[in-house]
């Protein structure tokens, strides 16, 4: 199993979560008042009474595997006793927080509860095309607080790991965009190639240079990695020349950001679907088909490298640790591998009957219309203290 460098500077939720990275300026406090309760939606949960929450002390996979989601209802007495024991949420983003169409109504204010309750926040996500500080900037400009070392990219994980095996100061062949190269970087010294600079290359730009394992420059034996994210300008070209590399030199790494396959391009609106468009996930089977190499690791979740770092560098108690997210194949199966508690909104790409209709490893205990109805529930047990 793969280990990951832990970064360092970094707080426990347990802690004071809103910590500063040097260099970085901390967005103002968000404003907004406690909204009102969130009503829960008829769905394809469990009918569990709200005063009978079936769930163990501590929360393990197996012990969760036979139980149908229960809809999380901020009413619940038990429900917002379960909330009590949560002492850090970990959240996805894209779907989580915000959608193409701007902020999850009632997502600020529900982080800003929790913050006020002492509950730590961490958010966690698959995208290597944004740093933390391009996250916390767009954060901002939707009223939402956070801090450069509350947020984690599946970037920042892949900068890790190729700081765990001493590459520093090589190339790195890069499948991505500029926030990917930037990351590896600032995090494992690399010296990234690829990327942006060869953006609307082709088949014939290969052809003109006379493309083979020979010819490649930097040679195949100089790149210590092959890095794949999410990449708007991906071509025949960029998969190519990945492969040549992996297959050029049998040291060389093969780092995939995350496994998604797609991504949320526009919400669903009107009745209709999602509008989905690829992931970086397709770019990496791109190459590893073509290269007959897997990756060396996944950095994205669900990958259970990624728990154990998450859990190891924050300091957090699985326990005590409630991963929230709009995808089972992501989001909820890394929380239930890692052994956390898991909360599935409606508010990204699958839908509620999708996700209870889902198999052992990627079946939540909760499923609510959006995070908006934790501070419905913190609101209903602040009233009746």
């Amino acid at each position: 199993h793969t280990t990951l460098a832990q970064p360092s500077g970094q707080s426990s939720c347990s802690q004071e979560t809103n910590k500063k990275l040097p260099r970085t300026e901390q967005p103002a406090r968000s404003t907004n008042k406690l909204r009102a309760c969130v009503s829960a939606a008829p769905s394809a949960c469990s009918s569990t009474p709200a005063g009978a929450l079936d769930l163990p002390p501590r929360h393990t996979m197996s012990s969760a595997a036979s139980r149908a989601p229960q809809r999380f209802d901020a009413a619940s007495a038990a429900h917002r006793q379960w909330l009590s024991r949560i002492k850090c949420f970990l959240f996805d983003i894209d779907g989580v927080i915000h959608t193409t169409a701007g902020a999850v109504p009632g997502a600020a204010s529900a982080l800003s509860a929790l913050r006020q309750a002492g509950v730590g926040v961490r958010f966690l996500t698959n995208n290597a095309g944004k740093s933390p500080a391009m996250v916390a900037a767009e954060f901002e400009k939707l009223g939402i607080d956070a801090s450069t070392s509350e947020i984690t990219t599946s970037a920042c994980v892949a900068g890790d790991y190729l700081s765990s095996k001493g590459v520093e100061g090589s190339y790195v062949y890069v499948i991505g965009e500029p926030a990917l190269m930037s990351m590896l970087s600032e995090r494992a010294g690399v010296r990234p190639i690829g990327g942006p600079d060869d953006a609307g290359k082709s088949k014939r730009t290969l052809q003109s240079e006379g493309h083979s394992i020979a010819t490649l420059d930097p040679p195949a034996g100089d790149v210590s990695a092959v890095v794949v994210g999410a990449d708007g300008d991906i071509s025949y070209y960029k998969v190519a020349k990945a492969a040549a590399y992996l297959l050029g030199n049998p040291r060389c790494l093969f780092v995939s950001t995350n496994p998604d396959p797609a991504y949320s391009f526009a919400p669903r609106a009107g009745g209709t679907a999602a509008t989905l468009a690829p992931a970086g996930g397709v770019w990496a089977r791109c190459v590893a088909m073509t290269s007959g190499r897997e990756p060396d690791i996944v950095c994205g979740k669900p990958s259970r490298s990624l728990g154990k770092h998450m859990l190891s560098a924050y300091g957090l108690d699985p326990a005590t640790t409630c991963m929230v997210g709009d995808r089972v194949d992501t989001d909820i199966e890394f929380g239930r591998a890692a052994g956390m508690h898991t909360l599935f909104v409606e508010s990204g790409t699958t839908t509620a009957e999708a996700a209870a209709a889902a198999g052992p490893e990627q079946r939540p205990d909760f499923i609510a219309e959006s995070i908006a109805v934790l501070e419905a529930a913190l609101v209903g047990e602040a009233a009746s203290d």
